[in-house]
Parts: structure tokens; sequence; C-alpha cells
């Protein structure tokens, strides 16, 4: 039995498929690095070796993140078609709602392509993204394939009466709300791909309870927590402890309610007006920002940066605060507990997955300022040496969840298939 076993584990062979980008790139390269991937389909990459080695010498911001090192022809396959047209469009409109429904055209072009292509694919195993593989699982099936689905959010159903709940208690910040509109074909399309697949890859235990309680079969749920990119973010010990000086705390990324700002904002009014509490906003602003100017003297903003300048300037602040009402994952924890930041963030996320209260951070209720602001004074009254092991077990804590400890965990869930 375990030879024949063993022979069926060899004989694994995955096409992976992915409108866009995501973590896609890293899961394609695993399941190559593990002698597993048959092929990798998406729509938009640098797909010959000696053209990434050009782009790399370049230093374009675009195209160096539209590959990965050591992920290349004749194992990828890209069709920069279904792109084009959202790429012209997001260089003139930003991000317009016209922007997101060619998103949504893409996914759903893409996967027709794909659906077509599938029954001349010899794999054993069919990976799909959330979105874009409708019509493929279905396809993957009926060529005989396991069929899988992987959320890197949360299912639609329960995203829909989260986000319209916030939207209903804070209409203020309801404009700021993203992922809670979607035309009824693609909103479709996301509630029935994990009813299709045989197997549905959640990226945290958050993402689980969403498709459980969606009605998904517990069964045939994995959870797959994502990787970061662990050495390409500074880990340095301050030489000078929080006792003599403001505490800054950091909120990184797109200023949305869906990331509960407003409530980030209204702990900072419990805790009142002080010099020794900092607010620093870095990222996009979601809707027209009425709401968010309208509280301005509670924070300091600074415009969006690169994925790359946030690595460095991680080290410039002393904790994150995230009070996530809806975030499969939440890739920034892991990021800055990697930097040495304690981080302040709530269940819906991967939080639980990584914090451990009072210890490298603090999991928080959603919608509770109290909560958020008596982390932020329990951070704020910690002495030099409390904090600085703080950031050590932060920093330890975070590098669970490196790519190579990823690509640890699919080998487990590849022998559980």
């Amino acid at each position: 039995m375990a030879e024949n076993s063993e022979l069926g584990l060899e004989s694994q062979k995955f096409t992976v498929s992915h409108a866009g980008k995501q973590h896609s790139y890293h899961l394609a390269y695993a399941l190559k690095m593990l002698d597993k991937l048959q092929g990798f389909y998406t729509s938009s990459y640098v797909e010959q070796e000696w053209l990434q080695k050009l782009v790399i010498q370049s230093g374009n911001q675009f195209f160096t993140r539209r590959f990965k090192d050591g992920l290349s022809a004749p194992f990828v396959h890209s069709h920069w078609k279904f792109e084009l047209k959202e790429a012209i469009m997001r260089k003139l409109q930003g991000k317009s709602m016209a922007v997101q429904n060619q998103v949504y055209q893409r996914d759903s072009d893409f996967d027709k392509m794909m659906a077509k292509k599938l029954s001349g694919i010899e794999s054993s195993h069919f990976w799909g993204f959330q979105g874009s593989c409708h019509d493929s699982l279905v396809a993957a099936k009926a060529s005989g394939k396991t069929a899988i689905c992987e959320l890197a959010t949360a299912h639609v159903i329960q995203a829909k009466k989260i986000l319209a709940k916030e939207a209903r208690l804070q209409p203020e910040w309801a404009d700021s709300i993203d992922n809670l509109y979607f035309p009824p074909t693609y909103e479709k399309r996301l509630e029935e791909e994990p009813q299709l697949a045989d197997v549905v890859i959640a990226a945290s235990g958050f993402t689980k309870w969403t498709l459980t309680e969606s009605g998904i079969p517990e069964d045939k749920i994995r959870v797959l927590p994502l990787g970061f990119e662990a050495e390409k973010i500074p880990y340095v010990l301050p030489e000078k402890g929080i006792s003599n000086r403001p505490l800054r705390l950091l909120f990184a990324g797109t200023a949305t309610q869906r990331k509960g700002i407003s409530y980030l904002i209204e702990a900072m009014k419990a805790i009142g007006k002080t010099p020794d509490i900092e607010l620093h906003i870095v990222g996009g602003i979601q809707g027209s920002g009425t709401a968010l100017w309208k509280n301005e003297e509670w924070f300091h903003y600074h415009k969006p940066v690169s994925q790359y300048e946030m690595f460095r300037l991680y080290q410039d602040f002393d904790a994150l605060v995230l009070p996530t009402i809806f975030e499969g994952f939440g890739l920034v924890i892991v990021e800055a507990m990697a930097a040495g930041l304690p981080v302040i963030t709530t269940a819906h996320s991967m939080g639980p997955e990584v914090i451990e209260s009072e210890k490298n951070g603090w999991l928080v209720p959603i919608r509770n300022p109290n909560a958020i602001a008596e982390a932020i004074l329990s951070l704020r009254n910690l002495n030099d040496t409390q904090y600085l092991n703080m950031r050590q077990n932060a920093r330890k804590a975070a590098l669970q969840f490196t790519w190579e400890n990823y690509a640890k965990n699919l080998k487990l869930i590849c022998n559980d298939l």
C-alpha cells in the first residue's frame, strides 16, 4: 500500500492557472521545486529566462514584478492580451469602477480560454484562483483532474454580509469600502467556485471560517498560509527604547473602512491629544476621502510607497495597527512583525495564527475603539526592556511564514490530496 501511495505522489502533476498575480508565482515555483508542476498559465509574465535577466538589469519597476527568478519557460504560458486593456485603463483612470469592471472581465475571459485548453493538458490536478477558475473547475473535473480552488481573501457570501453591515454602521465611511459590490455574473462566479471544487485552499483560519459559514464542507478545505519575502525586510533593534520619545504607530495600506480605519481614529480620540502617541497613515485613500480628512488632526498622512520602500519604512515606526473588519490574510501583519514591529489587529485576518497577545502584539475585537485604545496604551506603558522583547518575539513569530515554510506546508497538502 505504501509503495502504491508513493507512486501516486510521484505521478502528481499540477496545472496552475491565474489571471493576475497575487502569490500564484510562488505557488507555481514551489510546485516546480517539488517536481509537481505541469505548467503555469497566467495573463502576464516575462517567460524567457534571458529576458528576465535583461529586465533585472534595466530595473524596470513594472516588469521586474512580472516574473519570479527560477520560474521560466517552458513551464510558464503567459497571455498578455487579457491584461493589456486593463493596464491601459489603469494608467489613464487609476482605481476607477471602470477599471475594476475590466478586471472582472479579464478574469472571466481568461477562465473561458483556460477551460477550453484543459481537456488537452495532461495533469492530475488543476489549481485555480478565486474569480478566474469557475469554468476551468468544471472542465478539469470533466477531464478527470482533481479540481482545486484557492481563496486568498474570503467567501463572497460572508464578505457581503460583513461589509454591508459595516456600511450600515458607518455610512459616512461607506464609500471607502471595497470588495462590497460585484457585477451579478461575477458574484455568482465567486459564490459557486468553492462549491464546484473538489478541494478548497484557504489562506487563513478566518478564510476557512467564511467558507464553512457559507456552506462549504469543512472536510474539503485545507488551510495554506501565504509566505513573504523575509530576507528583503530590514530588522534592526533600535538603540533607544520608547520611554523618552513619542510612540509612532503605523497604519500601512489603503485607508479603507474595510480595514477598520474609523475605529482606529476613534481610538485615538479616546486616548486624547497627547504628544506621547502619533498615528501615521502610509498608503492610498479608498473612495472620496471625505470622512478621513474630517479627522486629519488625529493622524499624519504619507502618500503610498512601493512595496520595497515600505519594507525600509517599517524601521521608522514602533508598531502596526490594523483593526481590520475583513482581511483574508493580511500580509502587512507578518511583514511588519518581521521588521520587529508589534501588531495590534483583529481575528478577521491571519492575526490569530501569529499573534500572542501581550507577547508580540494584541488581538482586539472588530469594531471596538476602546479595545484598540487599551492595546495602544498597554504598548505605550511598556518599559524599554519589555518593548525590545516584544520586538524580538514579533520577528521570531513572523519567520514561521517565509516562502520556504510555505513550500513545506504545500508539500504536506500535496501528500494529503
